[in-house]
């Protein structure tokens, strides 16, 4: 196993064990719920921040349509 996979696994079943412990706070105590769902907003946006802006869905139909037109 290389290394970064190790830290890989070690910090995702890190992560499952704090999101497991919440999940069971989070139906101990009511209000857990609004925290759980803050959190749940905050890591969708790091993620959205974090991963390769891709381009418009329109911007690529509208390129394509360009290189159609100027090869006929």
């Amino acid at each position: 196993m290389k290394p970064q996979d190790e830290v890989l696994h070690l910090v995702a079943g890190a992560a499952d064990l704090v999101a497991e412990r919440l999940r069971g706070a989070a139906r101990l105590l009511p209000g857990l719920t609004e925290v759980r769902e803050e959190l749940r907003a905050r890591g969708e946006l790091a993620l959205k921040r974090a991963a390769p802006a891709s381009e418009a869905h329109m911007e690529i139909l509208a390129r394509r349509a360009a290189e159609r037109h100027s090869r006929g």
